[in-house]
């Protein structure tokens, strides 16, 4: 008789393998894909999969930016990958912490690909490890089996070249972002930039306790100076540099602008709330929820720690 867990694995295996066909990589420019995953929160529907994932063919095999958020959204992902190619897929590309970013590192370091990051971004992998296993694994029991798996030889600088096949990848760390070390991928003859969480497009971004939105700001304006012609957000559609400044530069602007007043002036949340017009991003998924926690967490870390 099989048990209640044996179970459960050959539900959710029917269920990745299923739900794959809908993990659908978008052309970007030649060469170059992305899986564009929903802007609403991680679910069983969705595996996890609520942030953009990269594919970029080169002529050593595929590499992807980011691995999703354990060994079921991994499946799917490559599910996803073999209606683009047949290529191997040779590398994975970290860039962050957060589940969706590495937690099916290890399906596919299994599987014979090399795994990517800067030793900033394994830093945080590791010291977070605890809080981003609790918040995958209480979405739904098909986030339970996970297999931490982090590159073996990261780079030490805050800045790594790769050459895969004959594509250039760079990896750059500009300042903690969304979360600490996170880190941008710049393709400089494609034109793509993958972003991770440095920018949220379609949806508002969110400012947890454990981010600095001091640092993401300056993050940010460095990682937009890079020429892109595509950006390729954490979340969000693909799209210009424009759209890029105007949903989360600026909002990260204002956001910083009116935190640091208030904890200057000693003032409370409402008057950054009420002082300033938040209506050009009041469209954004999620900006009822988000808007004023992200405040709130920006005055509090400004108040006790500073810009």
């Amino acid at each position: 008789m099989r048990t209640w867990l044996q179970m459960m694995v050959l539900l959710w295996a029917g269920m990745s393998t299923a739900w794959a066909a809908n993990v659908n990589f978008q052309p970007v420019t030649e060469g170059v894909y992305a899986f564009i995953g929903e802007i609403d929160d991680r679910t069983r529907e969705n595996l996890g999969l609520n942030a953009n994932i990269g594919l970029v063919l080169t002529s050593d095999g595929a590499v992807l930016i980011d691995s999703g958020a354990g060994p079921v959204s991994a499946q799917a992902l490559e599910a996803g990958v073999r209606t683009v190619t047949d290529q191997k897929i040779v590398a994975v590309i970290n860039t962050g912490s957060q589940d969706h970013r590495w937690l099916g590192n290890q399906y596919f370091a299994a599987r014979g690909a090399t795994i990517y990051a800067l030793q900033r971004t394994v830093d945080t992998q590791k010291s977070m490890l605890d809080s981003i296993l609790r918040r995958i694994q209480s979405v739904d029991p098909v986030f339970k089996e996970q297999n931490p798996f982090y590159a073996e030889a990261p780079f030490a600088q805050d800045q790594a070249d790769l050459m895969i096949g004959e594509v250039r990848f760079e990896l750059k760390y500009f300042n903690d972002a969304h979360f600490p070390g996170d880190i941008v991928v710049w393709l400089p003859a494609q034109e793509v930039l993958f972003t991770g969480d440095h920018v949220y497009l379609d949806r508002l971004l969110g400012v947890h306790p454990q981010t600095h939105a001091g640092k993401w700001l300056k993050a940010f304006n460095q990682a937009i100076q890079l020429p892109a012609r595509y950006v390729v957000p954490g979340h969000g559609g693909v799209a210009d540099r424009a759209k890029a400044q105007a949903e989360t530069g600026d909002y990260l602007a204002l956001v910083v602008a009116g935190a640091s007043k208030a904890a200057e002036d000693m003032e409370p949340m409402e008057t950054v709330l009420s002082g300033y017009d938040w209506t050009p991003w009041q469209h954004l998924k999620h900006f009822d929820s988000w808007h004023a926690r992200s405040v709130s967490n920006t005055l509090q870390r400004f108040e006790q720690q500073g810009m």
